[in-house]
């Protein structure tokens, strides 16, 4: 009898033990395989993303528009020719007065208060909060394809781990159909294992949509086919946790592309005051004419010359740039306090990512070194108690199903601790690199 119950069993134990003794070994040497030549990794899909994404192709232009204006914002006004007669009689002889002339002239605004100048720094300005904006929108592009390269990676763990418990599941309801053939078991253990081996194919099912879900994300995020295949994805695991977020703040406020154009649209609304204020001065008007007369037979006229200078007085066109100097100030002000408040909120959501790491770490240290291998003895010791008709079916088929749980728990907060790292990147990460790589690979 006991040589005709466990028998049976000898396949399936073989391999959930195997399953379930896998399970208990690290994290790091079994995410993936990295270095062969057919894995996707995640700068491939970076470079996609900055290569042949149009929206960042888009925002590039926009900052492209911006600069192209810089030199035409501090262009000096044209001067101005002028060519005319003066002092013509209504006889139209041009000899019968002296004082006829043929007058040619130029006249030229001069911008001796500057303003030109700080309209042209305020475009430059204007410029480089056009480049944040491209930034912002790589840096976004390139966080979103980095979460779905993750959330890929760890789906196709996933479903791997319930293809596995899968075979081990039909192997379960082989042998309580065998001891059901043999009246060592009852109907309700068949009918448990058979639920237990449905709510997997539900599982599979379910992993299986999430994942061309998020393969199609990733692919029209690269530019490709929403339905091109991926090749093997390379190890997501974040590297060593800083120990505090100092560093991660430091290069927020280098490299944060929102915190860097406020501080941009800062600069432009300073340059812009002060070009306001120039500009309710007095404005200078230089002029110079030349003027040809005609000789007669019995006198030599000589030409003549003649030199301008004109004020404006800004009596009501200064009281205007006065005020939109005042507006100017104030917009200044705005975006100054919006960067402070900015940097604030980094700090604090940069706090709470390390926090939330630091845990998710410890947890994955807690399944990997304790939860899994407790699950594989308990799992053991109820198969011997199952075996000599101690522990009954049901608790053994929840042993060995824990074991599968705890794995898949272990892979999903994997999971979120790399979607927390591509966060952290977010703020930390220089989309300048990407997009000069870009521009190299362009010019080669």
């Amino acid at each position: 009898m006991n040589s005709t119950r466990v028998t049976p069993l000898c396949v399936w134990v073989a391999m959930l033990l195997s399953y379930a003794s896998a399970s208990a070994q690290s994290m790091a040497p079994d995410l993936g395989r990295v270095g062969q030549s057919d894995t996707l990794r995640r700068d491939q899909v970076i470079a996609d993303v900055v290569r042949h994404n149009d929206r960042a192709a888009a925002a590039r232009f926009m900052e492209e528009a911006e600069r192209a204006k810089i030199g035409p914002a501090g262009a000096w006004d044209d001067p101005m020719l002028m060519a005319g007669v003066v002092n013509l009689p209504n006889s139209f002889d041009f000899r019968e007065d002296m004082m006829t002339m043929t007058m040619v002239g130029v006249s030229q605004r001069w911008p001796y208060a500057g303003q030109k100048g700080l309209e042209a720094k305020a475009q430059a300005a204007r410029a480089a909060s056009a480049h944040e904006e491209a930034r912002a929108i790589t840096q976004d592009l390139v966080t979103a394809a980095t979460l779905a390269y993750v959330d890929l990676y760890y789906h196709r763990r996933i479903l791997a781990d319930l293809e596995s418990q899968r075979a081990i599941q039909e192997e379960i309801v082989a042998s309580t159909l065998s001891r059901l053939s043999s009246n060592l078991a009852g109907q309700d253990e068949v009918l448990a294992a058979q639920a237990a081996l449905w709510r997997l194919d539900a599982e599979i099912l379910s992993h299986e949509a999430d994942l061309r879900t998020t393969a199609s994300t990733l692919n029209a995020l690269r530019g490709a086919d929403v339905d091109s295949p991926l090749p093997a994805l390379a190890d997501p695991t974040p590297g060593e946790w800083p120990e505090g977020t100092g560093l991660w703040l430091t290069l927020a406020e280098q490299e944060y592309a929102p915190m860097r154009r406020l501080r941009s649209q800062s600069d432009s609304y300073g340059f812009s005051a002060q070009a306001a204020r120039r500009m309710s001065w007095p404005m200078l008007d230089l002029s110079a004419n030349y003027g040809f007369r005609r000789d007669i037979p019995e006198e030599k006229r000589p030409s003549m010359m003649g030199f301008s200078a004109t004020f404006t007085l800004p009596i009501f066109a200064g009281r205007q740039q006065r005020q939109m100097a005042l507006s100017m100030a104030a917009m200044q002000r705005q975006s100054q306090l919006e960067a402070q408040q900015l940097r604030r909120n980094v700090e604090a959501t940069l706090s709470t990512l390390h926090e939330h790491g630091r845990h998710m770490r410890e947890s994955l240290a807690l399944y990997r070194d304790r939860i899994l291998p407790a699950d594989t003895n308990a799992y053991r010791s109820a198969l011997s108690g199952y075996a000599a008709n101690r522990v009954p079916f049901t608790a053994l088929l929840a042993y060995a199903t824990a074991v599968y749980q705890d794995r898949i728990t272990l892979t999903q907060t994997a999971n979120e601790l790399a979607r927390l790292q591509a966060e952290v990147d977010r703020y930390t990460s220089d989309p300048d690199r990407w997009l000069s790589t870009q521009d190299s690979e362009n010019e080669r």
